[in-house]
């Protein structure tokens, strides 16, 4: 058994991928003063090619004493790929997956906000002592301070910086200004013990907050818009939560089924539904869908989308759904409103405080949940998505297909996407066995 060190880099993944060759040749080289075994610089472009690599180590009777990943990252780890074929493994993929550390072995993840979420995901479900940055990377020529990269820099490093992006205008400056900005690695310890991130324990809460799903004014508008000519439909809703969108199509369509994780909410939905004989709610476990083959006409995820695990259970949604069949997506996503946005801003923020005054009770019971410790909690390990994540995922799995913004808020909006007829979809091979 021979030790080693890795160090990965993506090359063609959004801007920054020339700094991300230099980046792992510092490391490369500041490795190799510090250990004697093995390091290993290696270049990648997708996910395969990780999966390659690791595959090969296992071959060649190696095991990692250090995983550096160098590149660019999004709320849910790891990026890879190209801006029109954006890839990530998914939480499902990642528990799958071998990863051939030594014993203490350790992970480093230098990329944007993976501290947030990934790193601790990463160390708890391997096992491993997982590192990661809580603020957005930024390329300097120094380690203590940031220092501006030129040509001629002997060092590039990716250090976790408060800057515009996360601080605003007076991030900005006091990083250029060369203040103490840089911050360390963020440490998490693996830990055995299982979290439930599922709606187990805000079940009831969420209940009462979404008996009438018409509350959601524009998303329901939306989604009547989108919805196929032909009534005789059966219907998919993923992340089904208390059921309320299916109550509300049920006069309307042949047979839906809502499938959730949680399986608290899905008793809370089988009793909102139970004069509803057409509709079915199932429990699943990982990104099956416990439906057959081509049965469905329409599959809709609703402000549930990113808790999916997107590539597997892409996969699954093509499986069931009939020739002709599509996806409609509705999610919030995290976004700064620009400033040629601000006209449209400024009506939905109108609309909304009149949709608050149309539904007092709407209004009262969402306020106990977003505020109640175990809503908080269960958001910690299911975080919001970035915009750009969500719409180059979605836009370059059905080229020509577009994402809409349907409401803008400060720092969030919420997202709409028809994918059109799944049999344009572009092929996705899964990574995992």
């Amino acid at each position: 058994m021979t030790n080693i060190h890795l160090i990965v880099y993506t090359t063609k993944y959004r801007k920054g991928s020339a700094e991300f060759q230099r980046i792992a040749a510092t490391m490369k080289d500041e490795l190799e003063k510090q250990y004697t075994d093995e390091v290993l610089c290696l270049p990648i472009v997708t996910k395969k090619d990780l999966n390659k690599i690791f595959q090969d180590l296992i071959n060649e009777d190696k095991q990692m004493l250090s995983y550096h990943f160098v590149g660019h990252s999004g709320m849910y780890g790891p990026m890879y790929g190209t801006v029109e074929y954006p890839e990530q493994y998914s939480p499902f993929e990642i528990k799958q997956m071998e990863f051939p550390f030594a014993e203490n072995g350790k992970a480093y993840f230098h990329c944007c906000r993976s501290a947030r979420w990934f790193a601790p995901f990463f160390a708890r479900v391997k096992s491993v002592e997982s590192y990661g940055y809580y603020n957005y990377t930024t390329f300097t020529a120094r380690k203590d301070k940031f220092k501006r990269i030129t040509a001629n820099s002997p060092k590039v490093y990716a250090i976790g910086s408060i800057g515009k992006k996360s601080h605003g205008y007076i991030g900005s400056l006091k990083k250029y200004l060369g203040f103490p900005v840089l911050e360390k690695m963020k440490s998490f310890q693996p830990n055995s013990t299982e979290v439930d991130a599922t709606y187990n324990k805000v079940a009831e809460l969420y209940d009462a907050v979404f008996q009438d799903i018409k509350v959601r004014e524009d998303e329901w508008e939306w989604i009547s818009n989108h919805l196929p000519k032909n009534k005789q439909l059966n219907v998919l809703d993923i992340g089904c939560g208390n059921g309320a969108l299916l109550k509300e199509l049920s006069s309307t369509i042949l047979k839906g089924v809502g499938i959730d994780l949680s399986e608290n909410i899905l008793q809370r939905a089988r009793l909102l539904n139970k004069e509803n004989n057409n509709l079915t709610f199932k429990s699943i476990d990982g990104p099956k869908i416990p439906v057959e083959d081509q049965s469905m006409d329409l599959v809709i995820s609703m402000l549930s989308f990113r808790y999916l695990d997107w590539d597997p259970l892409m996969d699954e949604i093509k499986r069931v759904l009939k020739p002709g069949g599509k996806i409609l997506v509705l999610d919030m996503v995290t976004v700064p409103v620009k400033l040629k946005e601000l006209p449209t801003f400024i009506v939905h923020k109108i609309k909304q405080r009149r949709q608050l005054k149309k539904y007092p009770e709407f209004n009262k019971n969402l306020a106990k949940l977003v505020s109640h410790p175990d809503w908080k909690k269960m958001l910690a390990y299911n975080p919001i998505r970035a915009e750009h994540e969500m719409k180059w995922y979605l836009e370059s799995r059905f080229p020509g297909r577009k994402v809409e913004k349907i409401n803008i808020g400060y720092h969030s909006c919420i997202l709409a996407f028809d994918s059109g007829d799944i049999a344009n979809i572009q092929d996705i091979k899964l990574t995992y066995p």
